[in-house]
C-alpha cells in the first residue's frame, strides 16, 4: 500500500486548516495517523517483523506530532503562554545550507561526569556547584572528573586561600590510593537533542538497522545528523565521476624517470558505488514521512561538531568506532556502540537490543536520560617535526595506535626512541607500534604486545619484528611523551608513519613525530561495567584462556 507523497499530503493539510475548525484539523491529523498506523502493521507482518502494536503506534504518533500540521496545531495551542514548539524538528532551507555552518542552531546539552557510585549524584552535585567557579565549562558541560573521597585525619593546608590544590602534611608515614575509579558515571541535564549516527559501510543488514534507528530516533523529536556522503546518498545525489589522481608509470623505476605513462582512468559510475547501500536496504521499509527535510549534516571545516552533537551512535564494527573518533578533533560526546562488524571488541551493544537500550535515552516520554557508566578511553595526539620545516601539529586523534613502519622499502628500519627527551633505545626491525590500552588488543596484540585493560593510564611501545631477541614490549606512564626520530645512518630513506591504519605520513632522515596522550578521551557507554564488558568481548572474540577442564581424577 503506497503512502501519499510528503509534500502534497502536507501542504493539503496545510491548506485545510486554514478553513477548518481547530478540533475538524486535529480531527484529519488522528485519521492521517490512522491510515499511516495501517500501512505500517501491514508492511510489519509482510516484512516478517515482530514489532509490538504498542511501538508502531507511538512511533508514528511521534511522526504525526513532529509533522508540519502537528506543529502548527500545538503552536496555536501554546499561543496564550507565548511559549511556541521547541524548534528541534525544523527544516533547512537551500539557502542556509550554502551560507555556512549547517548546525549553527543546535545547542548541545550540558552533561556531567563523576567517579564512584551512582547514588553519588546529590553529592556531585555539590562539588559542582562549588567547583563551577573554579573550572572553565567544555561544549559538553563540566565534563572533567570528580574523585569522592572520605575525609581523613591527615592535617591540610593551603600555602592560600586562592590555593586549589591541597597539600597532605605526613606525619605517619605515606598511605597509597589508587589513581584511577572503578566506576565512572555521567548524566546529561536535559534530554539528548542531537544525535550522529556512523555507520558501517556497504553492509545491507547494516544499513537497514541505521535506517530502523534514525527513523525512530527523529520520531522522538531529536535531530539525526548523517556523515556528509551518507547524507548525500540519502537525499539520492549521486557521486560525480573524478578521474584517476595521477598517470601511474609502467616501469619499476624509482623516482622520476622518463618511461611511458598510462593515461589517466575515469572512473565509471556503477550502482554498486554507492558506500552505504541506502536505497537498496529501503526496500521493504516504510519512510518516516518528511525525514529527508529534517536529517541534517555539517559543513567541514565550519561545523563545531563538539558543540553541536549529543551523542554518538555507531552501528558496525571496531573500524566505525575509530572512524567515528576520527571525525572530531577534539572533545568528544558520549558514545553508543552497537555490534555490527566482525570482531567488536568496542562494541558491546548487540544491534537487535538498540530499542530496548536507546528508549529510556532519547524516548520522548522521558525528560532526563538516567545516569550512563562510561569508559574514557584515552587518544593520543602527534606532532611532526620536519629538520627543514620546523614543528607542526597533527589535527589527528589516535585511538588505537601511531605506527611506525618500513613502508614499502626492504632493509630494516632504524628509529631512535626517546622518552621525555631523553635516549632510552635504538629500534631495528619493520617498525614500532606505540599503543593506547584500547588498541592494546589490536596491532599491538598480534605483534607480541600485552592486553591492557582500558581503564590502565598507560602507553605501550611494541616492536614490530625486532632484530633483537630481548627487546620486549614496554608499557609508560601516560604522562610520558615518546618521541621517534630517523637518524642520518638510518639506510631506509623513507620511513612511513600510520594514525589508526588510515592516516599516512612519510619521514625523511632526520625527521621526528611526538607521542603523547591526548586530553581528550573518547567516552564510550558500558552496557554493564568496564571490566564485564572488557573481559566478554576478549572472551568472545578471542577465546582467551579457553581449553578443555582437566578431570577429576
Amino acid at each position: 500500500m503506497a503512502s501519499l507523497p510528503v509534500e502534497s499530503r502536507e501542504g493539503r493539510m496545510a491548506l485545510a486548516m486554514e478553513a477548518l475548525s481547530p478540533k475538524q484539523c486535529w480531527r484529519d491529523l488522528i485519521a492521517q495517523a490512522n491510515k499511516e498506523m495501517v500501512q505500517e502493521v501491514l508492511s510489519n507482518a509482510c516484512a516478517g517483523k515482530n514489532r509490538s502494536l504498542d511501538d508502531i503506534a507511538m512511533a508514528v504518533a511521534d511522526r504525526m506530532l513532529a509533522s508540519g500540521a502537528g506543529q502548527q496545531l500545538l503552536m496555536e495551542d501554546h499561543a496564550q503562554d507565548n511559549a511556541p514548539l521547541s524548534p528541534i524538528v525544523r527544516r533547512v532551507d537551500t539557502e542556509q545550507r550554502k551560507r555556512g555552518p549547517l548546525l549553527g542552531d543546535i545547542q548541545v546539552a550540558e552533561w556531567d561526569i563523576w567517579s564512584g557510585k551512582v547514588d553519588d549524584a546529590e553529592q556531585v552535585d555539590q562539588l559542582l556547584e562549588q567547583r563551577r567557579n573554579l573550572s572553565k565549562s567544555s561544549p559538553h558541560g563540566s565534563n572533567y572528573s570528580l574523585v569522592l573521597e572520605e575525609k581523613d585525619s591527615a592535617e591540610q593546608s593551603c600555602s592560600s586561600e586562592d590555593e586549589v590544590s591541597l597539600r597532605t602534611r605526613m606525619k605517619t608515614g605515606l598511605e597509597l590510593r589508587t589513581t584511577t575509579q572503578q566506576y565512572t558515571w555521567m548524566r546529561w541535564k536535559d534530554k539528548p537533542k542531537s544525535v550522529l549516527l556512523v555507520a558501517k559501510q556497504g553492509d545491507v543488514k547494516v544499513t537497514q538497522k541505521l535506517q530502523e534507528i534514525a527513523y525512530w530516533i527523529d520520531s522522538q523529536g531529536c535531530h539525526v545528523i548523517l556523515e556528509p556522503d551518507l547524507w548525500d546518498e540519502v537525499q539520492g545525489k549521486t557521486p560525480k565521476m573524478q578521474p584517476d589522481p595521477s598517470p601511474r608509470k609502467v616501469c619499476w623505476c624509482a623516482g622520476d624517470c622518463e618511461c611511458a605513462k598510462l593515461p589517466p582512468k575515469i572512473k565509471q559510475k556503477e550502482p554498486s558505488t554507492q558506500k552505504w547501500r541506502w536505497a537498496e536496504a529501503q526496500a521493504g521499509q516504510v519512510t518516516s514521512p518528511g525525514f529527508l527535510d529534517r536529517c541534517r549534516t555539517w559543513a567541514p571545516q565550519q561545523d563545531k561538531l563538539e558543540e553541536c552533537i549529543d551523542l554518538v551512535i555507531c552501528v558496525g564494527g571496531d573500524g566505525t568506532l575509530c572512524w567515528a573518533s576520527g571525525l572530531f578533533i577534539r572533545a568528544m560526546p558520549p558514545v553508543m556502540a552497537f555490534a555490527g562488524g566482525s570482531l567488536g571488541f568496542l562494541t558491546p551493544f548487540p544491534i537487535q537490543d538498540w530499542m530496548k537500550v536507546l528508549v529510556p535515552i532519547l524516548g520522548c516520554m522521558n525528560e532526563v536520560a538516567p545516569p550512563l557508566q562510561v569508559a574514557c578511553r584515552g587518544r593520543f595526539e602527534m606532532r611532526l617535526t620536519r629538520h627543514d620545516e620546523g614543528t607542526k601539529s597533527i589535527p589527528v586523534q589516535a585511538m588505537n595506535e601511531v605506527l611506525v613502519h618500513r613502508g614499502s622499502s626492504g632493509h630494516l628500519v632504524k628509529l631512535q626512541v626517546y622518552v621525555n627527551d631523553k635516549l632510552v633505545t635504538m629500534v631495528q626491525g619493520d617498525g614500532l607500534i606505540i599503543a593506547t590500552a584500547t588498541g592494546s588488543t589490536a596491532y599491538s596484540l598480534a605483534a607480541g604486545g600485552s592486553m591492557m585493560h582500558p581503564a590502565v593510564p598507560g602507553i605501550i611501545l611494541t616492536p614490530v619484528c625486532p632484530h633483537s631477541l630481548s627487546f620486549r614490549p614496554v608499557v609508560l606512564p601516560d604522562s610520558a611523551v615518546i618521541k621517534v626520530q630517523v637518524p642520518d645512518s638510518s639506510r631506509n630513506s623513507r620511513v612511513m608513519v600510520a594514525v589508526d591504519g588510515k592516516d599516512r605520513i612519510e619521514l625523511k632522515r632526520s625527521d621526528s613525530i611526538e607521542v603523547q596522550v591526548s586530553q581528550f578521551p573518547v567516552p564510550t557507554i558500558c552496557r554493564s561495567s568496564v571490566t564485564s564488558d572488557w573481559f566478554s568481548s576478549v572472551n568472545e572474540a578471542l577465546q582467551w584462556n579457553l581449553r578443555l577442564e582437566q578431570k577429576t581424577s
